[in-house]
């Protein structure tokens, strides 16, 4: 789920991902890794195995496990240096796939949310969307 949603959030190929999975579970075999990480983790089947991405912020990160225990980020901030890159990343992906998304009615409240949030904060979620993508080997 972690690492399925930062691929995700970030635009990683799914192609990319399922030689990842493939490459780090010794147990990982092409028919079940492959419909997992192509339906569910990267909505990369058109919505054959998921009926909506599993995209997610911090927030939401840390409702559902440890995963932020001890990390060096900020998982309220949004914008800031050392904001959450899940955060950011979330707003930036639902932008830039709005014409794909925008009619799943599983996601229709993201786009709600979005489009009621003032024009300032909008841009700097998509800036430091930007910032992180062209800097994912510093994270």
């Amino acid at each position: 789920m972690v690492t399925g949603n930062f691929m995700l959030l970030a635009g990683i190929d799914p192609g990319e991902v399922d030689r990842w999975y493939l490459g780090i579970y010794i147990d990982a075999i092409e028919w079940v890794e492959i419909t997992n990480t192509r339906g569910m983790s990267q909505f990369a089947d058109g919505g054959i195995v998921g009926t909506k991405p599993y995209a997610a912020s911090a927030n939401y990160m840390k409702k559902m496990g440890p995963y932020c225990n001890g990390c060096s980020y900020d998982a309220a901030d949004k914008t800031g240096d050392n904001s959450c890159p899940l955060n950011s990343l979330y707003w930036h992906f639902h932008a830039r796939n709005r014409a794909k998304l925008e009619r799943n009615p599983r996601i229709g409240m993201a786009y709600r949310t979005w489009d009621k949030m003032a024009p300032e904060k909008r841009e700097a979620l998509l800036e430091r969307g930007d910032a992180v993508l062209a800097n994912l080997e510093n994270l």
